[in-house]
């Protein structure tokens, strides 16, 4: 009974190293991490880098923390529209191209429902590479503004 439980308590340290390990790296089983800093505050970002990511993006959560956020990631710039379908909180929606704000729209409000499709959507005033989203009033708590540089780490 005791090897069996020891063996029990050895396999769940090795799985727990090998979260650690991966997540280390941005790479752990719940998705590719990314960190962009804010006037010294770093805020971690779950990467959307697919079709399927950038279509659910944050979409069915209840709720983001002061430092957490969700990045997409495009192959080239353009002119992503975003619009809110599933989202039950308002964000900031921080667009970037080669890590300098393009556009900011704050405070983007949630549908009355989540089952609600906007009709609303949120495009860059000029193209974007990234964009990322954080929790309402984040850009004012950074003090962004377009025309400043984030840097974005991978």
């Amino acid at each position: 009974m005791n090897k069996l439980i020891l063996g029990f308590v050895a396999l769940i340290i090795i799985a727990l190293g090998a979260l650690i390990l991966f997540g280390a790296n941005g790479n752990s089983i719940l998705g590719k991490k990314a960190k962009v800093t804010f006037n010294k505050t770093v805020v971690t970002l779950d990467v959307a880098d697919n079709e399927q990511k950038r279509e659910t993006g944050l979409s069915g959560r209840n709720s983001l923390n002061d430092k957490q956020g969700m990045l997409f990631l495009f192959d080239e710039p353009g002119i992503p529209s975003f619009w809110m379908k599933g989202m039950k909180f308002p964000i900031d929606i921080i667009f970037l191209n080669n890590d300098k704000i393009v556009t900011i729209f704050k405070n983007v409000p949630a549908p009355a429902t989540t089952t609600e499709i906007p009709n609303i959507y949120y495009q860059p005033t000029a193209p974007a590479d990234k964009v990322i989203e954080l929790k309402a009033g984040a850009a004012d708590t950074y003090n962004l503004h377009q025309g400043d540089t984030v840097k974005v780490s991978l």
